[in-house]
């Protein structure tokens, strides 16, 4: 059975590789909620809030079409976000950056044929669903946090695709990095542990550099 899956998979025209996709992506990014929150809004007190504000964002990405409906996707991101603290003090943005990593399964509901062949029509716009893994790190001297920088993530994506040419791919994206933000300063306690969405807003122009 293994020997079958893999021989149709390298097989030519099905295979791995069939097609590369190398691209730049171009991005807004927007986390959701705040990553680190603690006391209470009422008292200013003891409030203690970390949130990453919205910023561009810049990054690649490869995508492998074995098929003309099945994909496997690796991307990078990089934004300056920054940090808005709120203490004590009052409200201070604080520089930062995130870089977010994934690689994951797509899935093309209408598949795209960019050689089209008599008989079949070339479908401009090609919808698709995504689902992998990824990693949120983030940096910066406002996280003065001995661990909990780096946290695993769920990664989910939507997106479409459509040909500018017989070598030129646009993709609009629509990305979410669901993790679980929790910070220690090497004390006896820690932050509580909360649910955070990285979402990436995306246009990527890809080359197809092989058929």
């Amino acid at each position: 059975m293994g020997w079958a899956v893999a021989s149709a998979l390298f097989a030519p025209g099905t295979g791995l590789a069939q097609t590369v996709d190398v691209g730049l992506k171009l991005a807004f990014y927007v986390p959701v909620g705040a990553l680190v929150d603690t006391g209470s809004s009422a008292n200013p007190k003891t409030h203690f809030q970390q949130r990453l504000a919205a910023a561009p964002l810049l990054g690649a990405n490869v995508v492998v079409w074995t098929s003309s409906r099945l994909g496997f996707a690796g991307s990078i991101g990089y934004t300056p976000s920054t940090v808005a603290q709120s203490d004590t003090f009052g409200t201070h943005d604080y520089h930062s950056s995130v870089l977010l990593t994934s690689a994951r399964v797509l899935y093309a509901f209408t598949p795209m044929l960019f050689t089209p062949r008599p008989g079949h029509r070339e479908v401009p716009w090609s919808f698709y669903v995504g689902v992998g893994v990824g990693v949120a790190s983030r940096s910066g001297t406002v996280w003065a946090y001995s661990s909990g920088l780096t946290s695993p993530a769920l990664e989910l994506n939507v997106g479409v695709r459509t040909p500018l040419g017989s070598r030129v791919v646009m993709r609009l994206d629509v990305e979410d990095y669901i993790s679980r933000a929790q910070f220690d300063k090497g004390l006896a306690t820690e932050t509580a542990a909360r649910t955070h969405n990285d979402l990436i807003i995306s246009a990527s122009f890809a080359f197809r550099a092989r058929r």
